[in-house]
């Protein structure tokens, strides 16, 4: 046991790294000045980030203020060996010197502790505490210490300081980039500084540590004195095989949690690290895994956070943890790939011949390309009798499916390609069903009783005919059915699903009429019935739609319009709920928006897309509004005055109502869509819309601690046929090089990137199955291997385009979410030189359509206030347009 006296203390590193702002925190916490009361402050934190160096450096910083004075740095390990009397013994021994001690039992100890330190100013510091009875045993109380005292604990669970009672608790950070790379020279190199030959080395191991004191302390010293082929094999060898000493460390929270706990961690783990918090409990709650509780206990262990944008984040060496142990469970313990979240791991499993010790899948893929190692055999599933979680992005199955696992709990799986689900699956325990875009004609031909389904959605299911009973499924609470073009008719059952609080019919292009019973759904909260156009012919009772909006001026959240004829008839209808965040009447023929809009004060998404408007009404009092949808009035002579965001507040905070919503498939994108407005053509006050969006938009991220990245989260379309100057990099095609260098070794905090294209009718004759083209645009490796790529969120539907015009796209990747694109190829870092970043035509058919030119920018923080401060004065804008398209980069090496 080390005794830590005196004020000189020579245990302190020498190579302390960024402690200095910790220890100023911490001892503000503390109040020393304040010698009338006894304070306790915790300190918590992953493990390896630095709790004990920041307890060690303080006692050494401040110890000289007190009487008394004690250190005992494993509390934990103490009571393991001697119990709580050799801890109180430590305590005596190191605030009152060598004096000997008569001890026989606690309440001795406790007596001695009470009368010998009631009358000094004492500092005592206990690390590594692992449960809250070590203190309580321990008999340290704060009356029982004189005036001016202080208490120290230091655990990696924040729950065992909030129970014992701090008064503060501070979370120990990681270190930031600078440091890092400061730490990591000291050990490395043992200089300040990177030897330029290690560069891009050094950018790929602190990516890996990702800012973990520990991993930096062990890799740095490893790496000492090696050559620049030992480094790269040690790079490749620690993707391979992470580093025992690290692991050793960061296991030990693990080993702490219940069998449950275990669980959810490894869940995590493996499959939903940057996820959004709600989708992961979603699922994990559909497994039966408490995940309320559960998750808090792994916060409290500090071994994830929820950042201010509801994303689980997970440290990436923990993430490697739990992977590890999943692949350490298949070798010492015969519990076989027990979860699989790579492809490899199935061919596995098949060689492996172990099916059956399958409990998870979650495969992603992010294209649905044609490599044939992509592919799945139907038959392989049909051996897995104890899934209990089954999701599949993307992928391609062959061969036939005659069996699920009926312990199934949660399915989400796109282009389910078979008529019918198997007729001997029977998932009692089912709680929720994606089939999007599937080929089931049927779910299944014979009854099955599904008392636990909460969620069914079978969007896009193009062959969906039929739907089963909804006697069936009793506790349905959503329905997604959007796009289920040869659906005809809802069974009249659907009127007994009292929980039911979302519906959406939307694009049931086929759907004669729906039971008059949906508007007796007490619980309805969420209705679509927009691109129905058949239902006009046997429409909705008046009588019916009269006491449904009487009933739902509360309860009714969203509403999304009618075709033509019911959608004229509702609007001033639902304009008098004044609750409604979301409204889309999109292409429903109106030709006038009430001025009562502006009186929706809570709204939030607005898509009035497709309509006959000249004017609109004013729309400035909508603060709310975050995403605003215009495409195709074709008629719209001139904008009305648009809400000039200040602060996207709303953006991260905002909570919709619905669950699905939540969904980190779902999460909505704000922004601007102007597009095929042909009388507005090309404004100046358009333009000063979009970059004050986009401005805000980026400001509102970099404020939030998230770094999830999972498509844009913003779409800017504007009419423009140039892209402004303040994009630096520019190309005359649709495609553009950008320097991975020059992003990874730069304090930019994102990337700013732009596409310019042209759209024109066509008199090409094309098939109506063809006629859905659009833009993409994707990112690739130096190998022309895809990385990321997503669609640019216009309508191009062929008749839609009548005039040829110009618009620009915008959007915006934040530095850290941009890496863990670049994660999805499974290359390292290091190999890669560059990425191009491309724009093109998907589906080229329909409407003629043309990428022109495309840009980008690595945006810093004072570019944002530079942008913020012109967008917080709109009568300046026209004045200063071009001086904030052309601020310079100062920080642009």
């Amino acid at each position: 046991m080390n005794i830590l006296l005196g004020h000189k203390f020579s245990y302190l590193p020498i190579d302390l790294i960024g402690i200095n702002l910790p220890i100023e925190k911490v001892v503000n916490l503390l109040l020393l000045d304040s010698l009338d009361d006894v304070r306790v402050v915790g300190i918590c934190g992953m493990g390896g980030v630095g709790k004990t160096t920041l307890a060690t450096a303080l006692f050494g910083h401040i110890s000289h203020q007190f009487d008394a004075r004690c250190y005992i740095d494993d509390l934990s390990k103490i009571y393991r060996h001697d119990g709580p009397i050799g801890a109180q013994k430590q305590i005596l021994h190191q605030t009152l010197g060598g004096e000997p001690f008569q001890i026989c039992n606690l309440y001795d100890t406790a007596n001695l502790i009470q009368s010998r330190l009631r009358r000094l100013r004492a500092l005592i510091i206990l690390d590594n505490v692992d449960k809250v009875d070590q203190l309580d045993k321990l008999a340290v109380n704060r009356e029982w210490l004189g005036a001016g005292s202080r208490i120290i604990i230091i655990s990696r669970d924040e729950h065992i300081l909030k129970a014992y009672g701090v008064d503060v608790v501070y979370k120990v950070p990681l270190l930031n980039e600078t440091n890092s790379v400061q730490l990591f020279c000291r050990k490395a190199f043992k200089l300040d500084h990177i030897l330029s030959s290690y560069e891009g080395l050094v950018n790929g191991i602190l990516h890996y540590a990702d800012g973990l004191p520990l991993a930096i302390k062990i890799l740095g010293s490893f790496l000492f004195g090696r050559d620049i082929s030992e480094w790269k094999s040690a790079l490749s060898r620690l993707r391979e095989s992470p580093n025992k000493d690290v692991m050793d460390v960061l296991r030990l929270s693990f080993d702490g949690l219940e069998e449950l706990e275990k669980e959810i961690f490894l869940d995590i783990a493996c499959f939903f690290n940057r996820y959004w918090e709600d989708y992961v409990k979603k699922v994990l709650n559909c497994c039966g895994f408490n995940a309320d509780i559960g998750l808090r206990v792994l916060i409290d262990k500090s071994l994830l956070s929820i950042s201010d944008d509801e994303i689980i984040i997970m440290h990436s060496l923990l993430e490697e943890l739990g992977k590890n142990m999943v692949q350490e469970m298949s070798t010492k313990e015969s519990r076989k790939w027990t979860r699989v979240w790579l492809h490899k791991q199935l061919q596995n499993v098949m060689l492996e011949n172990v099916e059956r010790k399958v409990e998870a899948i979650y495969i992603v893929r992010y294209s649905m390309d044609q490599e044939t190692d992509k592919l799945i055999m139907g038959e392989t599933l049909s051996k897995m009798s104890h899934l209990r979680l089954l999701s599949l992005t993307n992928i391609i199955i062959l061969g036939n499916l005659s069996y699920l696992s009926n312990e199934l709990r949660y399915v989400e799986w796109n282009w389910y390609p078979f008529k019918y689900l198997p007729p001997c699956f029977h998932p009692n325990q089912l709680v929720e069903l994606n089939l999007t875009d599937s080929s089931i004609k049927q779910l299944w031909k014979d009854k099955k009783y599904l008392p636990n389904l909460r969620r069914l959605d079978l969007r896009h299911s193009k062959n969906l005919r039929k739907m089963p009973d909804f006697g069936d499924i009793p506790n349905l609470e959503e329905l997604d059915l959007k796009g289920c073009i040869k659906l005809v008719q809802i069974d009249p059952s659907i009127g007994v699903l009292k929980k039911l609080y979302y519906l959406s019919l939307k694009d049931c292009k086929n759907l004669v009429n729906i039971p008059n019973n949906i508007f007796g759904l007490t619980s309805l909260q969420y209705l679509n019935l927009s691109g129905c156009p058949k239902m006009n012919k046997n429409p909705i009772p008046r009588q019916s739609r009269t006491s449904f909006w009487k009933r739902t001026t509360i309860g009714l959240r969203s509403f999304y319009g009618y075709h033509e004829g019911l959608a004229s008839s509702l609007v001033p209808s639902f304009l008098s709920l004044y609750c409604l965040s979301e409204v889309d009447i999109s292409f429903c023929g109106l030709s006038q928006l009430p001025s009562a809009i502006g009186c929706l004060r809570q709204l939030v998404r607005l898509n009035i897309s497709g309509n006959n408007f000249v004017t609109l009404p004013n729309l400035k009092e909508l603060s709310n509004l975050e995403y605003l949808n215009l495409q195709h009035c074709m008629l719209l002579e001139s904008l009305p005055q648009l809400p000039l965001p200040t602060f996207f507040d709303h953006m991260t905070k905002h909570k919709t109502t619905f669950k699905h919503m939540k969904n980190y498939y779902y999460k909505r994108k704000v922004g601007l869509v102007i597009f095929n407005c042909p009388k507005l053509g090309e404004s100046e006050y358009c333009d000063n819309i979009a970059f004050s969006w986009m401005t805000q938009f980026i400001w509102a991220r970099q404020q939030s601690s998230s770094a999830f990245f999972y498509g844009n989260l913003i779409d800017i379309v504007i009419p423009r046929s140039e892209i402004p100057i303040w994009f630096k990099n520019q190309s005359e095609s649709g495609s553009i090089r950008m320097e991975l260098s020059t992003i990874m070794n730069n304090n930019c905090i994102g990337i700013a990137c732009c596409v310019v294209f042209s759209v024109e009718p066509s008199d090409r004759t094309v098939e109506a199955s063809d006629s859905n083209s659009g833009i993409f645009y994707e990112f690739h490796n130096n190998s022309n291997r895809l990385c990321w790529s997503d669609g640019i969120g216009v309508i191009l539907e062929r008749g839609l385009i009548l005039v040829k015009s110009n618009h620009m796209y915008l959007f915006y990747i934040p530095k850290r979410s941009f890496f863990d694109i670049m994660k999805s190829i499974d290359q390292p870092l290091t190999d890669l030189d560059y990425i191009i970043f491309k724009a093109g035509i998907y589906n080229d058919k329909g409407s003629d359509l043309e990428v022109q030119h495309c840009g980008y920018r690595l945006v810093y923080e004072h570019d944002l206030q530079d942008l913020n401060l012109t967008m917080m004065h709109p009568e300046n804008l026209s004045t200063h347009k071009g001086e904030f398209l052309a601020i310079e980069d100062e920080a642009q090496p």
